[in-house]
């Protein structure tokens, strides 16, 4: 149905059935159990999008990253030719047999980890193909659906440098955006919900599977609407953003896991309160764009430069733009006036994953802390990633 948005949502469990171990913190000391280990289930979230021409899948997994290939980035230690390893968290070709799967090219796929730190290294393709699995029964269950956006305000979030927890002296921008997809009939059918926030709370122990809390609030709305409503969650530029508890580092000695549950009621409040003012908006045209931008990376590491991977959704007058590393929070000031869109959703750790990008204020102000050790980027990375992003989301609103 050329003009119209079409679209179907689904959801597949992915909760581990052997023992793994988690991707968040250190994969060599912390391992899941299935029997003994597992707080709430995890979930692939789908949705496949098509207006006639066009047809875009966006699949969000309760996992920490996205990448197909092993990583390496620089040493917490922040000492040269010292790296940290990331596994592949989904087989070499994922992205393209989902893509498949739904008939429709790579580029048009969109794979954006919650970033949950309690979900396996690696799921195997025992996992992924249930999700092909599903994408191809999403393909005939299409329906003619209207859009509506709202946009509200998250308040579990902080900004965590330069010590991995809440520092309300530095800024963040807390906005949290609900899209909601209805039938013709109005039936809700689906929801995005889109904000920067750090899924790690879930300590003491840290060797157990959760969905965090942005898991648990998807549950809570999913719940709330019933039959069928699935809600994809899509994380944010949350490079250095945590919630306002991190587990870690809270100086917590019990059990953190009521907090991660505080946490979700929270966040599903705030979510609650977005779609109350929800207002419906055009839905097509729908397209997709991908592009890579190399950055330049620091003296001392294996690589001079890195490929960050951008991909831009477009739906109606809406855009989300996705990249691959864990970008920092300010870069949402340096692109969102100047987008083209009315609307613009800010998305990190999709489609791969290269490491954090700190801003050019974040590399000057001397803070420190984690994410400037672990970056594998020079300040000079920060002005033509800026302009990337602009320019994907130029070419994609000029492209009728």
């Amino acid at each position: 149905m050329t003009g119209t948005l079409m679209a179907a949502f689904g959801k597949v469990n992915i909760t581990p059935e052997e023992t793994m171990p988690l991707q968040g913190y250190d994969p060599f000391q912390y391992a899941a159990n299935p029997a003994t280990d597992i707080l709430d289930d995890l979930y692939a979230r789908i949705v496949v999008l098509d207006d006639g021409p066009n047809r875009c899948v966006i699949v969000c997994p309760d996992c920490g990253l996205s990448n197909e290939d092993f990583v390496q980035v620089p040493d917490p230690s922040g000492r040269p030719w010292l790296y940290r390893g990331f596994s592949n968290t989904f087989p070499s070709g994922t992205r393209r047999s989902w893509a498949e799967a739904a008939g429709t090219m790579e580029d048009r796929v969109s794979v954006n980890a919650t970033h949950t730190h309690s979900a396996p290294v690696h799921f195997s393709e025992k996992y992924t193909n249930r999700i092909g699995d599903k994408i191809r029964e999403l393909t005939a269950a299409l329906v003619p659906v209207r859009l509506k956006v709202g946009s509200g305000t998250c308040s579990i979030s902080a900004n965590r440098r330069p010590a991995l927890k809440a520092n309300d002296s530095l800024p963040v921008d807390r906005t949290l955006q609900v899209l909601i997809f209805e039938s013709f009939e109005g039936k809700p059918i689906g929801s995005f919900v889109n904000c920067a926030v750090h899924p790690t709370i879930v300590w003491n122990k840290a060797n157990r599977i959760s969905s965090e809390m942005v898991g648990l609030a998807m549950n809570t709305v999913e719940n709330e609407y019933g039959d069928g409503f699935v809600s994809l969650f899509l994380q944010g530029f949350t490079g250095d953003v945590g919630p306002l508890v991190c587990g870690p580092t809270s100086g917590w000695k019990e059990d953190t896991y009521p907090l991660v549950i505080e946490a979700g009621q929270r966040l599903y409040a705030d979510i609650a309160e977005t779609i109350r003012r929800v207002e419906t908006v055009a839905a097509v045209p729908l397209d997709a764009m991908q592009t890579i931008v190399k950055l330049p990376t620091v003296n001392g590491f294996h690589r001079s430069h890195l490929d960050v991977t951008l991909v831009g959704i477009r739906i109606g007058d809406l855009a989300i733009l996705t990249a691959s590393g864990e970008i920092f929070n300010g870069y949402v000031g340096h692109i969102k006036p100047r987008s083209p869109f009315a609307h613009t959703l800010f998305c990190s750790l999709g489609n791969g994953y290269t490491g954090y990008l700190p801003t050019a204020k974040a590399f000057a102000d001397g803070l420190g802390g984690y994410e400037m050790k672990t970056t594998p980027y020079t300040a000079s990375a920060c002005e033509p990633f800026t302009e990337a992003a602009v320019g994907l989301l130029e070419r994609l609103m000029a492209r009728d």
